[in-house]
């Protein structure tokens, strides 16, 4: 009796977990098909769009889980890298859209902030770019990298009196010296610009001498000026000269030290072939000239 009674209870018990199992298959068939739906309607109906694309990762949701470790990862690199190249400290703020895109090297957003770096032998106390554009593509795995999109920056750089005159040093400075020098001939000949900033404006100190009858000693012309920004140029304003110097024209003193272009050179050497920058604002702050601007790169 119990032996009929086990059988039984087992062999209904053992129906219904049949019958369970072929529900399951069932449901699982189902999910299986609609897994395979959504991916025919999402995944593959971008098939013929890239994922990298812009219009892609800017328009869709994506699944970003990793991302925050991506990007923590992303802004070490950066940072070990510009460290490595110019020294100074830095603090670095990046995000990206996916972890594929990411790893290839498109970004959504870039700030840096760096102190008292060395950049072309030019040492900066100050120094912040951010990214403007929302789709940033470098193409880093070549050498040099290739910007692959197109791209626009904000910046800020302070330059010291340090910083003006390691660039004034320049042989390239030379170049606009000469061409100075052709003009101002036979009246006198520049041999060297220097600069300070003191109470928060510039002082020029330009060194000459006269090639018909040359002094034993090089003589000094001191002027103090303002800057503004005009058409992305830096010029000279509020000129200021020693009453020593006699009835010296205001307008031609202007007119040198635009020539002699100290800040204008200055940001030249920074520049780099793959961007160009616009200067938007100038002013002197704590002794240091604050520069701002935007940088255009052209994706290739």
């Amino acid at each position: 009796m119990v032996l009929r009674f086990c059988l039984f209870y087992y062999g209904i018990k053992w129906n219904y977990i049949k019958y369970l199992a072929d529900i399951w298959k069932v449901v699982m068939k189902k999910f299986t098909l609609f897994v395979l739906l959504f991916f025919l309607v999402t995944g593959f109906g971008y098939a013929q769009e890239d994922k990298f694309s812009a219009e892609y990762l800017k328009n869709n949701k994506h699944f970003a889980i990793m991302n925050p470790l991506a990007e923590c990862i992303a802004e070490h690199s950066i940072v070990k890298s510009l460290k490595k190249e110019t020294g100074g400290k830095y603090d670095v703020k990046f995000t990206g859209y996916t972890l594929s895109s990411m790893k290839k090297g498109i970004f959504k957003s870039l700030e840096i902030t760096g102190t008292d770096m060395v950049t072309e032998n030019i040492p900066l106390p100050y120094v912040y770019i951010k990214s403007l554009s929302d789709y940033n593509y470098i193409d880093y795995q070549k050498e040099p990298p290739v910007f692959k999109s197109d791209m626009t920056f904000y910046f800020e750089v302070d330059l010291s009196e340090d910083s003006l005159n390691t660039a004034l040093k320049d042989s390239s400075y030379k170049k606009t010296l000469d061409t100075i020098n052709n003009i101002t001939y036979p009246l006198f000949q520049i041999t060297g610009v220097s600069t300070k900033i003191r109470n928060n404006r510039i002082y020029i100190l330009t060194e000459y001498n006269f090639p018909i009858a040359p002094s034993s000693k090089n003589r000094v012309f001191v002027s103090s000026s303002d800057f503004q920004v005009a058409n992305g140029d830096i010029n000279a304003v509020n000129i200021k000269i020693d009453s020593a110097y006699g009835n010296v024209s205001l307008h031609k003193v202007a007119n040198l030290i635009n020539m002699l272009d100290p800040l204008d050179f200055t940001m030249s050497l920074l520049e780099t072939k793959q961007g160009k920058a616009k200067i938007e604002n100038v002013k002197i702050v704590d002794n240091k000239v604050r520069i701002d601007g935007k940088i255009f790169v052209k994706g290739d």
